[in-house]
């Protein structure tokens, strides 16, 4: 029994175990200090436009939805009396897709044509700084020498009505 105890072989597995220890306590630390979750923008933004989008009525009639996935999103831009049903059900709908960058938002995609009163589908991109729950940025269009100032606000998500019934 007393070859199984041999010093060398405790001190190895000593040394392995407190390496490995160290390792995950380094390992740990960086990542709690340098590696950090991107802010949670997920959510519809009603813009308000500095002017007039080319064949849209009204400044102030658009939603910009957005979807994310960790540092990538993806969007679409629709009429604000959209509803959210609508705008999730299977109709296909052009998207844009981008990235978020520390407090920067970047999508680029197509305008679809139900939008503003379109015939053609238009590039579109559309950069943007987070500022708390709002966006201030720049829409810019193939159609457009000029880019448009814009700030969204954040829509309050919209709670599922519970019906009550009595038995």
């Amino acid at each position: 029994m007393k070859n199984h105890f041999n010093f060398k072989s405790l001190a190895f597995y000593g040394i392995a175990i407190g390496s490995v220890l160290i390792l995950f306590n380094v390992v740990t630390a960086y990542g709690e200090k340098n590696l950090k979750a991107p802010a949670p923008i997920e959510g519809r933004y009603r813009l308000n436009l500095s002017q007039n989008l080319p064949n849209c009525p009204q400044k102030s009639n658009l939603v910009l939805d957005i979807q994310q996935s960790g540092i990538y999103l993806n969007g679409s831009l629709l009429p604000a009396d959209t509803d959210i049903q609508q705008a999730k059900s299977g109709e296909k709908r052009p998207f844009l897709n981008g990235k978020l960058t520390p407090q920067q938002l970047n999508l680029a995609g197509t305008l679809p044509t139900n939008v503003c009163n379109n015939r053609v589908a238009q590039a579109i991109t559309i950069q943007s700084q987070l500022e708390g729950k709002n966006l201030k940025g720049q829409i810019a269009l193939g159609s457009i020498p000029k880019a448009i100032e814009f700030t969204a606000q954040q829509e309050a998500p919209v709670q599922p009505q519970q019906t009550s019934g009595s038995h």
